[in-house]
């Protein structure tokens, strides 16, 4: 099969490699029909988190086509379309204790045109979902998380810093679970344009326009009850610490460096709530797929690249370039 072989730091290469088997009486074989590109992954490639070592085949947020099931596997069957839920728990042989594992950083992933998953971890589509939407139900699925870990009360105002792919599904996220307020920043003015087409009530660039003038007018001097941090470096934690009410709460859901600088004393005296949020559980993911099956979330307008596979030993240098590519997806017929 084709695989896209993260093989090198800042190199990925199109190579051709077995086709996986269902070794596990509970593995599925699927057939990717649709892959899309997490910034998790180009951090991955450019080596900046260190979370994803080659040689390796990248890639977790995917649907695709069931075509061989192990002899335990009873829900899903030959020719299924299912979406993946890339996390995988599985007990470690040596010590028995339940070890968590991702396809894509500690597995083989979804950049190929076969991986292989457990049945756990599918999840049947609707006729009428396409596979590139389907791709999109991981994000979702961590967007659906973050906003559940701010607990939302009806008319809370909230503001999502980072209009990238998962800011911009939290933001419609938040107008599901009843935030009266839903306000971007973001420096790019073609992802700020993404986001008040699918729903921000206000946007802001802090790069041109007054950030403290902003937030007073926008939450009447209060500051906004939540903020969701998406970017995940010193110079928007930052911002969030100066967005926030007091009492207020801010989620971390960006993860760009691992050390941020924070202003302590403001987190103490004015008794904010630091959250941090990291993935998803199944009960996200299945919430996810339904509010995309239903057309709740808008997946489509995310998807500003869609590539081939023959197209990845380049690809991902053209998305770190280009800032105005919101979602790339790649799809395998």
């Amino acid at each position: 099969m084709r695989a896209l072989m993260f093989t090198d730091f800042n190199r990925l290469e199109l190579q051709s490699v077995p086709v996986p088997r269902p070794e596990r009486p509970d593995d599925v074989l699927i057939r990717v029909h649709a892959a899309s590109v997490c910034g998790s992954d180009l951090h991955g490639y450019t080596g900046k988190t260190g979370r994803r070592k080659p040689p390796l085949i990248m890639g977790h947020e995917a649907a695709g086509e069931v075509v061989a099931t192990g002899e335990a596997v009873q829900n899903v069957k030959p020719g299924d379309r299912v979406a993946l839920h890339p996390l995988i728990y599985r007990p470690d042989p040596a010590t028995g204790r339940v070890v968590r594992q991702m396809i894509g950083m500690n597995l083989p992933g979804a950049y190929a045109e076969y991986t292989v998953v457990p049945e756990s971890n599918v999840y049947p589509l609707p006729d009428t979902l396409p596979y590139a939407t389907a791709a999109l139900t991981e994000p979702t699925a961590v967007a659906v998380h973050a906003v559940g870990l701010a607990r939302i009360r009806p008319y809370d105002r909230a503001l999502v810093i980072g209009a990238g792919t998962i800011g911009l599904l939290t933001m419609q996220v938040l107008r599901l679970a009843g935030a009266s307020e839903i306000a971007v920043s973001d420096v790019s003015a073609t992802r700020l344009a993404a986001a008040r087409q699918m729903g921000a009530t206000r946007v802001i660039n802090p790069a041109t326009d007054d950030f403290a003038a902003f937030v007073a007018d926008t939450t009447s001097g209060q500051g906004f009850d939540t903020v969701f941090e998406a970017v995940g470096i010193s110079a928007t934690v930052g911002q969030s610490l100066r967005a926030i009410r007091d009492g207020g709460a801010i989620v971390w859901i960006g993860n760009s460096e691992r050390i941020v600088e924070v202003d302590m004393q403001a987190v103490v005296t004015r008794e904010l709530q630091i959250i941090g949020s990291y993935g998803m559980n199944e009960r996200d993911f299945g919430r996810a797929l339904a509010m995309l099956s239903d057309g709740r979330i808008d997946a489509e307008h995310l998807i500003s690249r869609r590539a081939a596979l023959e197209e990845g030993p380049t690809l991902f240098d053209e998305l770190l370039r280009d800032e105005a590519i919101v979602k790339c997806v790649i799809e395998i017929p």
